[in-house]
């Protein structure tokens, strides 16, 4: 390539600002609003002019040309335009709107920026995050049981709130930046809104930071929304351990992963093009990282194996850089598109996510296929490559997409449960009565036969009593009608008759007995009384559960009976079940035998294993005939078998000693009886294509 014809594609408008080392510079893009640092013998290449330094050597100009190609230092030639509008269609998931300038806002707070960017400051808030790191690591096992109760909270929130709490965490992670670059002299940009994945995210530029002289400053100004971040994460956490509110403590909750770990996930990960990244390519001294590592990574594919040993470190480690990037990103992207179609379908906008992540797919997959096409042909940055290479290439990457849609990929469901007792003799009340006492309690043991409750129900009482008269009143009419027809010879008819609506009135007052016997509620078996049910329940009125009694029967002395629900359980054996809810989608892939994997929140780190037992169908609330698929989901009840020794640590000190005898394993029942947990579902391997096909259809309505 002819150096003064690349020389005369050098755009005029750039700027070239001198650093103090008197090696680099900052070249300055004053229409894009971008900056640029490299060294004057890289830039005195790409002018055609020798360097200045005595004996250096101008290395070939073509090694640089990319490079300032790919940070827009050249003029844009009509090879380019279609390649520069296909850059300018937005992605349905990722765009930006800028909004106005954030730097007077920043100059107004650079007086207060001393309470989080001194030195002291620093010193402090690094101190006191070791310490919480440590509260957090002695309080595992709690905070891992309150990831349950964190994900039936989030799903009780509004959508409006949980943005809420995620805008105002990344304002304040924006306004980090800002500020620590306007405390250092710099300039900043815009403020504006970034649409990401249907969530609108704040952002900020503060490109001016690079015009600073010094890495460590420059370094500074990228972490500091990190840096704010993890100090609201680190008052969230205090918050979460002090506050005596279940809900400010859910909240607290959330405000640390979304400003703890999903911090580390995209902006601390160098992976993306966050904060991360930012930083490690200012550290590799580097204008475009993913760039350079994207052509690390074609150096290898074009060179023949001979000569991949004569590559540096830099290379190789951009090679990698590059392909880790790609799956992180890959794998980021199909998180977030499996997340928002999920939350979607919990408030019935399921077809819309749908549509917009079928547009992103399309978008990519054009993308791909246009690169493919160009790597075949050899146009492009695969000019000169050999031809039975790009086709090799083409032919893999082909046989990697197949394999990636007909491979069939293992499937797990991760489902909530309820840990029940397997078999248990239900006992109802009698209905209409008021119950007078209660013998019994929540753990206490009984045997057959013995008395659980009285009920006292004067209406049936006097009911008994009216039809006791009436019986009294018919007998003396038939004894008397009877011997009226033995002395006169008259018909047997009327007697009779008598005698039979006598029979009637017997035999409702035998009813009326049985029901009058069932006033005193007595055990069916023996064994250990339980709640009625399994799963918890809400206080009626949301009275405080701290002023009930946890074991005592509801409904209690003076309140009426109902014979519709049962009233408590008697245990006569130790057996547990874990009963889960599955989709009616899953269920002809979840059968018996399919394997369970069970955690508790009280036992964290441990998995107890077992499988389905068997499948059966939920009752419905009410006829739901044209139902929609988010309210069809929860069709089925799936359980599993689960043995009270599979959750008994060795060194539990109430299961300690000799071999656990019946009482002992009718005590654990009050233990695990309703307790909730988590399981993970093993579903038979299935392919991505069925998916999709399965995704089409439903858009569809097929």
């Amino acid at each position: 390539m002819n150096s003064r014809r690349e020389a005369s594609a050098l755009r005029q408008d750039l700027h070239a600002l001198p650093l103090p080392d008197g090696r680099g510079l900052v070249i300055v893009d004053e229409i894009g609003g971008r900056f640029a640092r490299t060294t004057k013998r890289i830039w005195q290449s790409l002018q055609g002019s020798a360097s200045d330094a005595p004996g250096a050597t101008a290395p070939p100009d073509a090694t640089f040309w990319p490079q300032a190609k790919a940070a827009g230092w050249l003029k844009r030639t009509s090879v380019d335009a279609p390649n520069s509008r296909s850059r300018w269609l937005p992605s349905p998931l990722s765009f930006r709107i800028p909004l106005a300038s954030i730097d007077p806002v920043a100059r107004r707070l650079v007086p207060l920026s001393g309470l989080v960017y001194s030195p002291l400051a620093v010193v402090l808030f690094s101190v006191a995050g070791l310490v919480s790191l440590l509260f957090w690591m002695v309080r595992w096992q709690h905070w891992a049981g309150s990831v349950p109760s964190l994900q039936s909270y989030l799903l009780s929130l509004q959508p409006l709130t949980i943005a809420a709490t995620f805008v105002l965490t990344k304002t304040a992670h924006e306004l980090g930046h800002a500020v620590l670059c306007r405390r250092f002299g710099s300039r900043c940009g815009v403020v504006g809104i970034w649409w990401l994945c249907f969530m609108p995210c704040p952002y900020v530029d503060v490109t001016d930071v690079w015009r600073q002289p010094n890495a460590a400053r420059r370094g500074a100004v990228m972490a500091a929304g990190i840096w704010v971040e993890w100090i609201i994460a680190m008052g969230a956490l205090w918050v979460w351990w002090l506050a005596p509110s279940h809900e400010v403590r859910m909240t607290a909750m959330n405000v640390v992963l979304v400003c703890g770990i999903s911090t580390v996930l995209f902006n601390a990960n160098p992976l993306m093009r966050y904060d991360g990244y930012f930083i490690l390519s200012d550290l590799l001294d580097t204008a475009n990282l993913r760039e350079e590592a994207r052509r690390g990574l074609r150096l290898f594919l074009v060179s023949p194996l001979s000569r991949w040993h004569r590559f540096g470190k830099r290379v190789w480690s951009m090679a990698v850089y590059h392909l880790a990037s790609k799956l992180y990103r890959i794998s980021i992207s199909i998180a977030i598109a499996t997340f928002v179609l999920q939350w979607a379908a919990g408030w019935g906008l399921w077809r819309i996510a749908m549509v917009v992540v079928v547009l992103a797919v399309m978008r990519f997959a054009f993308t791909g296929m246009r690169n493919l096409v160009r790597m075949i042909r050899g146009s492009g940055a695969w000019m000169g490559v050999p031809g039975g290479r790009r086709v090799g290439l083409a032919a893999c990457v082909c046989l990697a997409a197949i394999l990636i849609l007909i491979v069939p990929v293992p499937r797990y469901r991760h489902v909530p449960g309820v840990i029940r007792v397997r078999d248990a003799a239900l006992v109802y009340l009698p209905r209409g009565g008021v119950i007078e006492a209660v013998d019994v309690r929540v753990g206490d043991r009984v045997i057959a036969g013995q008395k659980l409750a009285e009920i006292a129900d004067p209406t049936l009482q006097m009911k008994f009593e009216e039809n006791r008269g009436k019986q009294s009143v018919i007998r003396e009419r038939v004894h008397a009608t009877r011997l009226a027809s033995l002395r006169t010879g008259t018909s047997a008819r009327d007697w009779q008759a008598l005698e039979a609506a006598s029979d009637s009135l017997a035999s409702n007052q035998s009813l009326l007995q049985k029901r009058i016997d069932s006033l005193r509620l007595v055990s069916p078996q023996a064994g250990l009384v339980l709640p009625a049910s399994a799963a918890p329940t809400t206080p009626k009125n949301h009275r405080d559960w701290r002023m009930e009694d946890p074991f005592t029967l509801r409904p209690t002395v003076g309140e009426t009976t109902e014979d519709r629900v049962a009233w408590c359980r008697i245990a006569s054996d130790p057996r547990l079940e874990v009963v889960v809810n599955i989709n009616a989608s899953d269920r002809n892939r979840i059968a018996e035998g399919v394997p369970v994997s069970v955690t508790l929140p009280s036992m964290p780190g441990r998995k107890i294993r077992t499988h389905v037992r068997g499948v059966s169908p939920m009752e419905l609330v009410g006829e739901q005939v044209a139902a929609t698929k988010p309210e069809e989901e929860l069709a089925y009840e799936a359980v599993c078998d689960l043995s009270i020794e599979s959750m008994v640590r060795p060194q539990d000190p109430s299961f300690a000693g000799q071999t656990a005898t019946t009482d002992r394993e009718l005590d654990g029942l009050l233990r695990w009886d309703g307790a909730s947990c988590q399981a993970v579902l093993r579903l038979p391997s299935k392919p991505l294509w069925k998916d999709a096909k399965h995704s089409i259809e439903r858009l569809m309505g097929i």
